[in-house]
């Protein structure tokens, strides 16, 4: 090789740092390059959501208001229940009167507040027999009184007692009842003496 070529190939202090700025800038290059793929295959994939779990009530813990699990059926009206109905009490007491008969008059301890004789009635005749606890009586009395207004007579009474109305299956008299008492109105076929009408009463004192 002649010393010509050799100066040729030689590379100069100058040339030296060139080429080391150009390698340097090469491998920064390279750097980033290599990151920003990293970072981009990094970004493409989305984290996996996962539930958070909620943490109940502690053991202990004192709750507080809005806490408690409500009832659906608290603070509503229970439109489907009847209250009951208060039941009347015995019409009459022990000691019971004895049994009787009599003509044109009630007889002794007659019970004349629950089925004496509409205004203006004549008395028939009256009866009552007694066994025990249980009392039967009967009223027979006679009216010019149409029979609708002694029908009228007697629902207000007996109402008024807290008797019961049973309804009639003729549409003709009345009937009432509780646990302890029971009341039958029925009218004689008619007749030219005026409206002739019996009650029936049976009473428990217990």
């Amino acid at each position: 090789m002649s010393e010509k070529n050799a100066d040729t190939t030689r590379l100069t202090p100058a040339m030296r740092r060139v080429l080391w700025l150009v390698g340097g800038v090469v491998a920064i290059a390279l750097v980033v390059a290599v990151w920003l793929a990293t970072a981009g295959r990094g970004g493409d994939t989305a984290p996996t959501p996962s539930a958070t779990p909620t943490a109940g009530p502690l053991p202990g813990a004192t709750p507080t208001t809005g806490s408690e699990v409500q009832d659906p059926a608290a603070g509503r009206p229970d439109l489907g229940r009847i209250p009951p109905l208060p039941v009347a009490a015995p019409l009459v007491s022990a000691p019971l009167p004895e049994s009787a008969t009599a003509n044109r008059k009630l007889v002794e301890g007659f019970p004349a507040k629950i089925m004496g004789p509409a205004p203006d009635s004549d008395i028939v005749s009256s009866a009552l027999a007694t066994e025990g606890s249980v009392m039967q009586v009967t009223l027979v009395a006679r009216t010019d009184a149409s029979p609708e207004s002694i029908v009228a007579h007697y629902r207000d009474v007996w109402a008024q007692l807290g008797l019961i109305d049973q309804g009639t299956t003729n549409g003709n008299g009345a009937a009432y009842a509780s646990p302890h008492t029971s009341l039958t109105l029925a009218f004689s076929p008619e007749s030219g003496t005026g409206t002739v009408y019996t009650i029936l009463g049976s009473f428990r004192t217990e």
